[in-house]
């Protein structure tokens, strides 16, 4: 991916435990995206099962995932359209339920 003829660094993207099946059994992986839907979109490119977890078939975040850049959740940013920049961290976070 470039960004006006540069190419756009990686970011990491940290998962957890029960999604790393789905990426090779790796506990991070990398992903190429000025925002979060992007980097995204650059994971589903590789490992599509992974990107369905996270993912509706909307594109929505699914509501019992959390995506934080840096510590911080996208939901209290700009969502999925979320900047990225070079060094940022994007850590997935199932949430979880219980009583």
């Amino acid at each position: 991916m470039e960004n006006n003829g540069k190419a756009i660094p990686p970011i990491r993207i940290e998962l957890p435990a029960a999604l790393r099946v789905l990426a090779e059994n790796r506990a991070t992986i990398e992903a190429r995206g000025e925002t979060v839907a992007q980097a995204l979109d650059d994971v589903g490119q590789r490992h599509p099962l992974l990107l369905r977890r996270i993912l509706t078939r909307g594109g929505q975040l699914r509501p019992h995932v959390n995506l934080f850049v840096n510590e911080t959740d996208i939901r209290h940013c700009q969502g999925l359209d979320t900047a990225l920049g070079q060094g940022d961290v994007l850590v997935v976070v199932p949430s979880v339920a219980g009583g």
